[in-house]
């Protein structure tokens, strides 16, 4: 009877821990915080992943849900300077962690304009140009169902149990007083104090 009792409790606990769930794109469609900051922290982080199935550049389907590690959700727009000037960083991170980490990468352009800069990616990094069918406007992207409200680019780190569990918006772009290696340095910083959570 104690038994019975123990995997009832068990049960019970699963059930209700999954119903307390709060799903991504439910937290970011029914925020009601104004500014940037406050959806990221109120309504962003701890909130879960679903499963999304997103068509690559290559034509091939990336389930979420078939993913087995932390994910690096990128969202990025070619016609953002910010985007290019994190490419360096970002190949660097996949580099140094693509056994660890799945990146995924979804952009706000068509394919046409992403085989541009694909040809500056990594290769590991997986590349989800807007299709015909996704909604793509000014300060909203749906792509397959993931929604976007933020600007670009926007990493967001999600644990291998689908939550996410921090957020890292923008990238330094050279100047004509900041050359390309210190904007390595600084976005290579950015990008390592955003996954460090997942890689303690």
């Amino acid at each position: 009877m104690k038994k019975l009792f123990f995997v009832l409790m068990c049960f019970l606990t699963t059930v209700t821990f999954a119903q307390n769930k709060t799903y991504y794109n439910f937290a970011v469609n029914n925020c009601g915080e104004e500014s940037a900051e406050d959806l990221i922290d109120k309504c962003i982080k701890g909130s879960y992943l679903l499963n999304y199935n997103f068509t690559t550049i290559d034509s091939k389907t990336v389930s979420t849900d078939k993913i087995n590690k932390p994910i690096v959700l990128i969202t990025n727009a070619t016609w953002s300077a910010p985007c290019w000037g994190d490419v360096p960083a970002l190949n660097a991170m996949v580099e140094k962690y693509h056994g660890k980490l799945e990146f995924i990468m979804v952009f706000w352009d068509k394919e046409d304009k992403v085989k541009r800069m694909a040809e500056k990616l990594d290769k590991r990094i997986k590349l989800v140009p807007a299709r015909d069918i996704d909604k793509v406007q000014k300060g909203y992207l749906d792509v397959s169902g993931f929604v976007h409200k933020l600007d670009y680019p926007t990493a967001y780190l999600i644990d291998k149990d689908k939550q996410f569990i921090n957020v890292k918006r923008g990238a330094v772009t050279p100047t004509k007083e900041v050359g390309w290696d210190e904007v390595n340095e600084i976005n290579t910083k950015n990008f390592e104090d955003f996954l460090a959570p997942i890689l303690k």
